[in-house]
């Protein structure tokens, strides 16, 4: 069944063409790079928890991570819920960081990292009891991520997808200025109703569907970095610049584009006796 989306097509005439610096633009890349954040997904660790209880993930499970980054999720529910999780991601340092970080939190008996590309996973279908996504997915194409994660997941197994969305159809106004400040974080974000399509037509079942405000200060840093790195992070961002101007300008479009962007947490399940492909 095909569906017809109201796209909100952020690379067409709505944003122009972000030719800035990364690290000064891109606002994950910003985070990752330039503040040397672990947490970078919205919602931080919180939308984690809250994705992961709407998913029920238990100690017996084995979970899929994809686009596990630095592995800050993949560490978190392989602590707090006793599960064995794999992180994935296509880039080679943040899979180093993640190793780094298991192994001083002392989970590589539950966790394991794999370089892989979300579109193209080599695990054996039906490995899975279970999959989070998390700000990974308006990075790739997504119908061809959610249907390999389908695939790999088994029977009333679930998918939990954790990502940016506009709560309505945005002015252009609106819309070039989120593209000017977050640039490549915005240019594949979908409207909530769209996100519960695309999961739907790669064949879930959504039953959890749901969108939260956005947020970007130093306290909810403090809770997902930790006293030490929230407070190095203040620090460059009280005496550098370009990293001071960047905060101030995601935290006041955050409040001021509350009542169209937002993320969204969602939460799919594959079908009780379909074990092939969507």
């Amino acid at each position: 069944m095909e569906f017809v989306y109201d796209v909100i097509n952020m690379k067409s005439a709505q944003i122009e063409k972000c030719v800035c610096e990364p690290d000064e633009c891109d606002t994950f890349q910003f985070m990752a790079k330039k503040l040397h954040m672990n947490v970078l997904h919205p919602g931080g660790l919180q939308g984690t928890k809250l994705l992961a209880e709407q998913s029920g993930i238990s100690k017996n499970m084995t979970i899929l991570d994809a686009g596990c980054g630095t592995g800050s999720s993949t560490i978190f529910l392989a602590r707090r819920y006793g599960c064995k999780v794999v992180g994935i991601d296509i880039d080679h340092s943040s899979l180093v960081k993640a190793h780094a970080m298991a192994r001083r939190k002392g989970v590589l008996d539950r966790v394991s990292f794999r370089l892989m590309d979300i579109v193209d996973l080599s695990f054996e279908d039906q490995t899975f009891d279970g999959a989070i996504c998390q700000a990974a997915l308006i990075f790739t194409d997504k119908i061809k991520a959610l249907h390999a994660i389908y695939r790999k997941i088994c029977p009333e197994g679930f998918v939990g997808v954790i990502e940016l969305a506009w709560k309505t159809t945005p002015s252009n106004s609106v819309s070039r200025r989120v593209g000017n400040t977050l640039c490549s974080a915005a240019v594949d974000t979908e409207q909530h109703s769209n996100w519960i399509k695309l999961l739907s037509q790669t064949g879930f079942n959504v039953v959890h569907a749901e969108l939260i405000d956005l947020d970007f200060n130093f306290s909810g840093m403090l809770k997902n970095e930790g006293f030490f790195s929230t407070l190095r992070i203040a620090l460059k961002c009280a005496f550098d610049g370009s990293a001071k101007r960047k905060t101030r300008a995601v935290t006041k479009l955050f409040k001021e584009t509350r009542e169209y962007l937002g993320y969204g947490i969602y939460v799919g399940r594959k079908k009780r006796n379909d074990r092939g492909a969507a």
